[in-house]
């Protein structure tokens, strides 16, 4: 395994350890948040697993965002990784002319 890679994982198991996913079960289950093709809200196991896949697509992407299920990752250019819970987001459709 590459050196960058183990430093990848590393963050990665940073942003899952410290992210709270009992947090966002809690929330999901008061809204009766159910994700696409699922009956139930997704336990914490699904979760954490939903997030370590975001976060390893993004892996060779500096600068992408990616998301689902109201989770969204970001590889920030710096190297940076993030991980969010997102009830809501807007924002403009069009560049400044």
């Amino acid at each position: 395994m590459k050196s960058n890679d183990r430093s990848f994982n590393r963050k990665i198991a940073e942003v899952i350890s410290t992210f709270d996913f009992q947090r966002v079960k809690h929330v999901m289950e008061y809204l009766n948040w159910k994700w696409a093709g699922t009956d139930s809200t997704p336990s914490e196991k699904e979760l954490i697993d939903k997030a370590a896949s975001l976060l390893e697509e993004i892996r060779d992407k500096p600068g992408e965002v990616c998301g689902s299920g109201g989770l969204r990752a970001s590889h920030k250019t710096n190297g940076i990784l993030s991980l969010k819970f997102v009830l809501t987001e807007s924002w403009s459709d069009s560049p400044d002319d």
